[in-house]
């Protein structure tokens, strides 16, 4: 079962069999799974269509989920921390090549490695020498009996004592995707601008320009009746996630809707005075072997079997999977949110739609 709906255009220019297609290519993901509610939507030549697929749990009670609904979006946040970045370089706040000490705030001391200091660029790039994780974050959570919800207790103050006692490798080197380096990258960006947090920086700069008036930290308490519940991977409900002090890696809750805005955006056809930011945070920074390269935390590629660019970021919390895909030269974007965690399913799917939507040239 599934529910459509569209806050702009029908996709007119799909195929008259898109929707089937679509269908089929969800059936495998949702089969012989508990608790398995998504949406899909896709966007291409200025329409957007948002289709709903199984059921979701609300503080309103089940329901089939549909552009509103929304869900924990998880490491999707990086691309706002990194629009963020663009953001702050075009005021003259900060630049790319700064050391990251010059903007924390003075109770965040980071020890520098002999090769010197990673700079923001580094943070953004996953090359700032810091590891995925807080040393530990997992077993702390549990020993204080947060171990379904592990950022919450890890707070500025567990973060300040982090820095303390860490050895960072040599920035500006190897990659390593690093959650504790995109949260201290916020808190850099946050200081900068002297604003009083990473959500109302995000609320500020990102989604009140763009009219994302569902991606937020906090849903008041109309958003949260459209929240829907995060089940595990085997079906069961788990808590929310909640970031005492890493927001920028992960914080963010999200809609369908507000997604494929911010994907219009990104792609150029809502030009807004954050178009160069939004340019900007996607352009290639790093080259991470083959024809993978990294933006402002975005990553580029070719679509697989494709020879067409794709612009992308993935992202997961302890009930919840979101991929988010465009595609620059076709104006094509399709973003998958899902109430479970299902994984690299849910990425694989994602990919799917996009060489379904994107006609090939």
């Amino acid at each position: 079962m599934h529910a459509l709906t569209a806050f702009a255009l029908a996709l007119a220019p799909l195929t008259a069999d898109f929707q089937a297609r679509l269908d089929a290519l969800v059936a495998p993901v949702l089969k012989g799974h508990k608790g398995v509610g998504l949406v899909v939507g896709v966007r291409r030549a200025g329409a957007s269509q948002v289709s709903g697929y199984g059921k979701v749990e609300t503080p309103a009670g089940e329901r089939v989920p549909d552009g509103r609904t929304l869900f924990e979006i998880g490491s999707v946040t990086k691309t706002f921390t990194g629009v963020l970045l663009a953001e702050a370089v075009a005021r003259g706040e900060v630049r790319l090549d700064d050391p990251v000490t010059k903007h924390l705030p003075a109770d965040l001391v980071m020890k520098p490695h002999s090769d010197g200091v990673p700079t923001l660029l580094d943070f953004a790039t996953h090359r700032s020498g810091l590891p995925v994780q807080p040393p530990y974050i997992g077993v702390n959570a549990l020993l204080a009996g947060q171990g379904g919800n592990p950022y919450s207790g890890y707070d500025r103050a567990a973060l300040a004592k982090t820095l303390a006692g860490l050895k960072p490798d040599a920035p500006g080197q190897k990659g390593v995707y690093s959650n504790l380096g995109a949260g201290l990258l916020g808190h850099a960006l946050v200081n900068a601008a002297k604003a009083d947090s990473f959500n109302a920086l995000v609320q500020e700069r990102i989604a009140k320009p763009l009219k994302l008036t569902d991606t937020t930290e906090a849903p008041d308490g109309e958003q949260r009746s459209r929240l829907a519940r995060g089940h595990d991977a085997a079906g069961d409900p788990v808590e929310p996630w909640d970031f005492a002090s890493l927001g920028a890696c992960g914080c963010l809750r999200s809609t369908a809707d507000d997604l494929l805005r911010y994907a219009a955006a990104n792609l150029g056809e809502d030009v807004t005075l954050l178009t160069p930011a939004l340019v900007a945070s996607q352009k290639p920074q790093r080259d991470e072997g083959g024809p993978r390269k990294t933006g402002l935390f975005w990553v580029r590629m070719p679509l697989p079997g494709r020879d067409e660019v794709v612009v992308w970021h993935n992202g997961g919390t302890g009930g919840y999977r979101t991929m988010l895909l465009l595609l620059p030269a076709t104006k094509t974007a399709v973003v998958v949110l899902c109430a479970a965690d299902r994984g690299a399913a849910i990425d694989t799917l994602a990919i799917e739609v996009a060489r379904l939507v994107s006609p090939t040239r």
